[in-house]
């Protein structure tokens, strides 16, 4: 069988390249609009092409572009906003009747600041309709990097339509509008860069880790980058709730937050909204508190007490770790071969995640305890679902 044909001219895409992105630039080489580059030149039977070619373009698209460029699927798929399920969306798109479902699930059932599920406001009340985590319902001017949109072999990031970071990390500098970066460079104009000040750019380092190497290492332990995401989600909506609606602690741990961004509290917000629906200044001040509340965790001047807040806290004192295993087989590796079966089963099975959570919780005294054992399960891979609350394992001596 001879190989497949591949177009003479196909460079590889750039890192975390939109695909839109991408085959705009091939089309540029063969001095075509890429609508006639994929609607001639692909050899698919129906050559229908999608409104929006980074959200879920067709399968056989995508096989086709792979057989004609070389690149492989899985990075072609990576391309666009679907190939980040389930890491950093749960689903896509989320209908209208999904969204208060899948906005529970990703924002409130990962606190981190507070204990339990923090609010209890509703997005379905809001118009336009949430779209879901870091989609914003208006996109408007797409935001880029001077640096990156100059350097031809890059091209747009997926991740700029997302409201998901403020800065190009590679370049330190604040992401511009998209349309005055090309404009300057057109007229040959100086583009003002500016570098994202600390705490803030220590969060958008955090996602570019967990975008490129799948992890990401926080103060108290290393994260898988779908944790990740769904922390920070979480973090940025608990900082936009009013301290009314929290405890003695919380108030304070609120206001604590507030009061080192130098911005009045809540950015003078009123009336709650999720955070892909505020004003882009209003979004910018929730950036801010969620910087600083992870810089507070992290110097251990506040306590993170929510289900993934253990994640920010600065590890314990080193310990000694011992002498050296002995060379034979023992009991502690036979308990821990047992662990990783109950662990593979647990990922599949609701029951054995349960008797899981209810054996690593039996000596818990308190609710902070149980739900760092609950997130320790969660971390290894068992659904969220599987693993109950306090009050749902019976645990009422914890509430």
């Amino acid at each position: 069988m001879s190989p497949p044909r591949r177009w003479p001219l196909h460079p590889p895409p750039g890192p975390l390249e939109a695909l839109s992105s991408w085959l705009g630039r091939l089309a540029e080489l063969y001095e075509m609009p890429v609508h006639d580059l994929l609607r001639h030149n692909l050899g698919v039977v129906d050559p229908t092409l999608p409104t929006d070619l980074d959200v879920d373009p067709p399968m056989a698209m995508l096989m086709a572009l792979a057989e004609k460029t070389g690149v492989d699927l899985a990075r072609l798929r990576s391309m666009t906003l679907v190939g980040w399920v389930p890491w950093l969306f749960d689903t896509l798109p989320v209908h209208v009747q999904d969204a208060q479902p899948v906005f529970d699930s990703y924002v409130r059932d990962n606190s981190v600041l507070f204990a339990g599920k923090a609010g209890t406001h509703h997005v379905l009340r809001f118009r336009p309709e949430w779209a879901g985590p870091w989609l914003l319902p208006y996109p408007g001017a797409l935001r880029a990097c001077p640096d990156c949109v100059a350097d031809p072999d890059r091209g747009i990031s997926l991740m700029w339509r997302l409201a998901l970071m403020t800065s190009c990390i590679e370049h330190d500098c604040r992401l511009l509008e998209l349309s005055e970066v090309r404009a300057a460079l057109v007229l040959g104009r100086e583009v003002h860069r500016e570098p994202l000040e600390e705490p803030r750019a220590a969060l958008d380092r955090c996602t570019h880790q967990a975008l490129t190497t799948g992890r990401v290492a926080l103060p108290g332990r290393s994260v898988h980058a779908g944790v990740w995401f769904r922390l920070l989600r979480s973090l940025l909506d608990e900082v936009s709730l009013a301290a009314s609606t929290q405890g003695t602690r919380g108030k304070a741990m609120l206001r604590q937050i507030w009061q080192a961004t130098g911005h009045e509290e809540r950015a003078g917000m009123n009336v709650w909204r999720p955070f892909e629906q505020l004003r882009e200044d209003v979004r910018e001040a929730m950036w801010d508190a969620a910087a600083a509340a992870f810089q507070l965790a992290a110097d251990g001047l506040i306590t993170a007490r929510g289900r993934l807040g253990s994640a920010l806290q600065p590890p314990p004192p080193y310990v000694y770790d011992g002498d050296e295993p002995s060379p034979f087989r023992n009991a502690w590796q036979d308990f821990m071969s047992a662990w990783e079966e109950a662990l593979a089963s647990a990922r599949t099975d609701p029951a054995t995640a349960r008797q899981l959570l209810g054996l690593l919780t039996g000596g818990c005294h308190t609710l902070e305890g149980f739900e760092k054992e609950r997130a320790s399960l969660y971390e290894e891979g068992i659904p969220a679902e599987f693993l109950p609350g306090a009050r749902e394992l019976g645990r009422l001596d914890l509430m």
